[in-house]
C-alpha cells in the first residue's frame, strides 16, 4: 500500500489521479490511519471504489465490516448521496447540512469515544464532486467543494477529494483553477499528456533533486528512451532544484514518452506571479535546459502553483 497519508491530514486536499490503483492505495492508507488511531473513517464513493478501499484495508489487517458495525467506518454511495442533496435539479445547502453534515457529526461523536478529539480523529474521503464533474455539472462540483469548506469551519475533520485526471484536464480551466483554490494542497500526480509515462511526487527536501534525477533516468529507460537519459537527468535536476531553492515546496515529476518527443514537467506549489516568466541565463540553470530542449515553457496553475515543461526530441 502506497504511503503519503501524512500529506493528507492537513485539512482539505485533492488528488488528480491517473490510475485506479494509485487512488485506491492512497485512500486506503489515509483511512487506515484513522482506523488504527481509534478515529473514524468516512467514505462517500462509488461502489467500485468502496470495494477497492475495503479490500486494501482488509489486507492491511483491519476488518471494514466490523468497523462499520461499531461506527468507526461510515460509508455512503456517491450517486445516491448526490440525489439526496438535490432539490429541483440543484444542490440544496440545507440538504447538504442534514445529510453530509449529519454524517460528519456522527463521526465526531464516535471519535470522541476513542483516542481523542481533533482533526486527526475523523478522516473523510469524498468523490461526489468527481461524479458531478463527469456528469457535466462542473459548477455544481465547485459549489459542493465550497459546502465542504464551510462544513470544515464548523467541524474538525480532514477531507480528501479525488478526481480522475482525464476529467479535469479536458476543458473548464476556470472551474479547475477554482477547485485548486478551494483545497489546501494537491497530492500525487497531475494530468499528463497521453502515452506511456511515469509520475512521482517528492517532498520538500535537500535530497529531493537527486532522488528525482534517479527516478527520471530509470523511468526513461523503462519507457524506451534510454538515449535521452543524460539530457533527462540534467533537465530534471535543474527543474527540481528550482522547486526546492526558489519555490520552497515539494514537487511532482511527470514524464510522457511520445513517438517523437519526451515531455518532462515538474510541478511545484508556488504560484507564478501574474505576467512573470522564468529567465533562462546562458550556460547554466534554465539556460542549459533551453539549449537541450526543442520546446519548453511554464504553465500557471492558479492557486495550485505552476508547471515547468520541457520537450526533448527523440
Amino acid at each position: 500500500m502506497a504511503g503519503g497519508a501524512e500529506y493528507l491530514d492537513v485539512g482539505h486536499v485533492v488528488q488528480f489521479y491517473g490510475h485506479e490503483e494509485e487512488l485506491a492505495d492512497r485512500v486506503a492508507g489515509y483511512l487506515l490511519e484513522a482506523l488504527r488511531g481509534e478515529g473514524v473513517a468516512v467514505v462517500v464513493a462509488t461502489p467500485a471504489h468502496r470495494q477497492a478501499f475495503e479490500e486494501r484495508l482488509a489486507q492491511a489487517g483491519t476488518d471494514p465490516a466490523a468497523a462499520a458495525r461499531d461506527g468507526t467506518y461510515l460509508a455512503l454511495d456517491a450517486s445516491d448521496t448526490i440525489r439526496a442533496l438535490m432539490t429541483g435539479g440543484r444542490l440544496d445547502r440545507d440538504a447538504f447540512g442534514r445529510v453530509v453534515g449529519g454524517l460528519i457529526r456522527r463521526a465526531e461523536q464516535r471519535a470522541a469515544k476513542g483516542a481523542g478529539e481533533g482533526s486527526r480523529s475523523v478522516r473523510a474521503y469524498g468523490e461526489m464532486v468527481a461524479v458531478l464533474w463527469d456528469a457535466g455539472l462542473v459548477n455544481a462540483a465547485v459549489q459542493l467543494e465550497e459546502m465542504w469548506d464551510e462544513l470544515g469551519l464548523r467541524h474538525a475533520f480532514s477531507l480528501f477529494c479525488g478526481y480522475p485526471a482525464r476529467s479535469v484536464s479536458d476543458g473548464h480551466p476556470e472551474a479547475f483553477a477554482e477547485v485548486c483554490r478551494l483545497h489546501r494542497s494537491v497530492v500525487g500526480g497531475w494530468p499528463s499528456p497521453a502515452g506511456p509515462g511515469a509520475t512521482r511526487t517528492f517532498a520538500f527536501s535537500s535530497d529531493a533533486p537527486a532522488a528525482a534525477r534517479h527516478f527520471a533516468v530509470g523511468a526513461v529507460r523503462r519507457l524506451g528512451a534510454a538515449e535521452l537519459a543524460a539530457d533527462t537527468a540534467l533537465v530534471v535536476t535543474e527543474l527540481a532544484a528550482n522547486a526546492i531553492v526558489h519555490a520552497h515546496t515539494g514537487f511532482t515529476v511527470d514524464l510522457a514518452a511520445g513517438p517523437e518527443v519526451l515531455r518532462i514537467s515538474v510541478r511545484d506549489a508556488s504560484p507564478l506571479p501574474p505576467g512573470a516568466g522564468l529567465p533562462a541565463a546562458p550556460l547554466h540553470g534554465l539556460g542549459a535546459v533551453n539549449t537541450l530542449a526543442s520546446h519548453w515553457g511554464v504553465e500557471p496553475l492558479g492557486h495550485c502553483g505552476k508547471s515547468v515543461w520541457v520537450e526533448l526530441s527523440r
